[in-house]
């Protein structure tokens, strides 16, 4: 009994959370960095240098590297030619992806996950807004950076001060430079864990040896001008990974090596995001349009927009819109069109006019969004990324064709149906399609459908040899 009570309250909680939300557009949207560098168009970016502890020795494959972090705290010139100098290079590392990640033009974008909860085959990620990127700076040749700290009798770890930094900033003719440090720590804890297993019949309790790997890894950054020496900006990324394994379980804990650069791997977006602009998937759930007579271009208009076809999808709410001009959810729909495509002010205004019909606390949250996304604007246009505004064609005939629906033709694919000149049994044929196949519908006429046939061609068929989509 006491189960079954357990089993309803848990399928009370349960079953709200598995209410499905109306459709979506999902697409990722660019986002202005925490720290705009006005003015900054080229960079140096230093190797960063690097230091390590450990709380305890540490067994198998990575017991070398734990003895020379034990024996001194890790600060070593990253790049030299001296082979008998111990490095480790997370620093040098760290650098090169940082740098990786500053030259890519679509940071951010990836696969969308799709189908119960995220484990279907995904999708391409991809933007909507035209004449956005992410890779706003020149970066110096790692060669030519050599070249002049070599000259300077400098390291290319980020062990330089600001004057230096001037220096180097007017050789390479940049305008900032980028160092700062890589701290990692490691330990190592055994523990027990307890076992219960039959034997002859009896439970047998055991305890097996366990072990537990932790790595923090911290990574500071400073942007330092090279015009005036001063600090432009200063940021910071934490990770943390922690594994562990017992001696009666299938496989190795991971080297301590894998699991830094594992967090590296975690804080490169960070930091990089935070000079630079970068991509984020956003989702805009649409308004379900519940009048009758607009409902069906309604669902169809929501459907276009989920596959990213906004056009078409502008243009069915955009024809609901002028003939209902007060129905909020299509003004809303209407707002998100714009919003996706990057025209905030446009958006904005169709935000406030549902808001003013409807007060509804979606319709508040997006003024809110786009008031925001045009201070965005303005912050990516000082650092030379302008949003173009998209411009939906609206015309009569572009309308008409977003707005078409399909029919199929009834029978099996080794029927033949008659499609005529006009919409009259009566008149030329001018072919005939296989059943079972999808045609889209140009307009309709009493009794007859005008359909899209192969080649730019249409044609006639009646509504008795087809049933609607």
């Amino acid at each position: 009994m006491k189960s079954r009570i357990l089993f309803l309250t848990m399928m009370i909680l349960i079953i709200p959370s598995l209410a499905f939300p109306y459709k979506k557009v999902k697409c990722f949207v660019l986002k202005p960095p925490q720290q705009v560098l006005e003015g900054v168009q080229r960079i140096a970016v230093m190797d960063f240098s690097t230091e390590g502890s450990s709380a305890g020795d540490t067994p198998d494959n990575t017991e070398e590297i734990a003895l020379k972090i034990l024996s001194k705290v890790v600060d070593k010139q990253i790049g030299s030619d001296d082979d008998d100098e111990i490095t480790i290079q997370y620093g040098k590392s760290f650098s090169g992806s940082l740098i990786s990640a500053l030259i890519e033009p679509n940071r951010g974008i990836e696969k969308i996950k799709t189908g119960f909860l995220g484990m279907g085959k995904g999708e391409e990620g991809k933007t909507l807004q035209e004449g956005t990127f992410t890779n706003v700076f020149e970066i110096v040749e790692r060669d030519r950076l050599m070249q002049v700290l070599k000259e300077q009798e400098l390291s290319m770890s980020g062990l330089i001060n600001e004057n230096q930094a001037m220096e180097i900033g007017n050789m390479l003719g940049v305008q900032a430079v980028i160092m700062g440090d890589v701290n990692f720590f490691f330990q190592d804890d055994d523990y027990k864990e307890k076992r219960t297993e039959k034997k002859n019949k009896k439970k047998i309790t055991k305890m097996v040896d366990c072990t537990r790997r932790k790595v923090n890894v911290t990574v500071k950054a400073r942007i330092i001008s090279a015009e005036t020496g001063q600090v432009l900006g200063s940021t910071e990324a934490k990770e943390s990974l922690e594994k562990s394994q017992c001696e009666d379980r299938y496989g190795s804990l991971p080297s301590v090596d894998e699991m830094i650069n594992t967090c590296l791997d975690k804080a490169v977006p960070q930091i990089a995001n935070y000079i630079a602009p970068y991509y984020e998937l956003e989702s805009f759930e649409l308004e379900k349009i519940e009048v009758k007579k607009h409902k069906k271009n309604g669902e169809k208009a929501a459907e276009l927009a989920e596959k990213l076809k906004i056009n078409k999808a502008y243009l069915i709410y955009k024809a609901i819109y002028d003939k209902d001009m007060y129905n909020p959810e299509v003004m809303y729909n209407l707002g998100v069109m714009n919003e996706v495509v990057g025209n905030f002010d446009d958006a904005a205004e169709f935000y406030q006019m549902a808001q003013q019909l409807k007060d509804e606390g979606r319709f508040r949250d997006a003024i809110k969004r786009t008031e925001k996304n045009i201070l965005f604007a303005d912050a990516l246009a000082r650092m030379g990324v302008e949003i173009v505004e998209h411009q939906f064609v609206v015309t009569e005939a572009a309308t008409a064709a977003a707005m078409a629906g399909k029919v199929k033709t009834k029978g099996s694919r080794d029927d033949r149906i008659s499609v005529y000149k006009e919409a009259d049994g009566s008149s030329e044929v001018v072919t005939r399609v296989p059943g079972d196949l999808s045609f889209t519908v140009v307009r309709r006429i009493n009794d007859w459908y005008l359909i899209k046939l192969l080649g730019g061609k249409e044609g006639y068929i009646h509504k008795d040899m087809v049933e609607q989509q």
